[in-house]
């Protein structure tokens, strides 16, 4: 939970701007936990997300990686990172190599009932629309 809680605690893309060229809101309809995001996108890469809102140190930990990593996404690399989270909690792989090593601190089996937490920053991405 230390690991977590540093993860968490990094918000150097904390803060909404008012300047992505896409904006969205996600609740998680099972803890309630909300999240604003805002980003851009070149060519189907993902640049300055930023994220603000009212949610669980799973979901913060969750936004901070993505934000560290942002370099190496694409929307195809978000997708498929998304359903590495849900495979890995539903038992399919566990063992697998992830689109970003970070979450491995996320993905523990202890972490089963905050999956939607840890995957609301991913899916408020992907749910934006206008991208799709």
């Amino acid at each position: 939970m230390e690991k977590i809680i540093k993860l968490a605690a990094k918000t150097n893309a904390y803060g909404l701007k008012g300047r992505g060229q896409f904006k969205h809101a996600l609740k998680n309809k099972n803890c309630g936990d909300e999240i604003k995001i805002e980003f851009d996108l070149n060519e189907k890469k993902l640049m300055n997300f930023r994220y603000e809102g009212e949610s669980c140190v799973y979901c913060q930990a969750s936004a901070s990686l993505l934000s560290k990593n942002l370099s190496k996404l694409t929307l195809e690399k978000l997708k498929e990172l998304k359903n590495q989270i849900y495979d890995y909690f539903s038992n399919d792989k566990q063992n697998q190599t992830l689109v970003i090593f970070d979450f491995k601190h996320l993905l523990k089996k202890e972490n089963n009932s905050r999956k939607e937490c840890i995957a609301l920053p991913i899916n408020a991405i992907l749910d934006t629309p206008k991208i799709k």
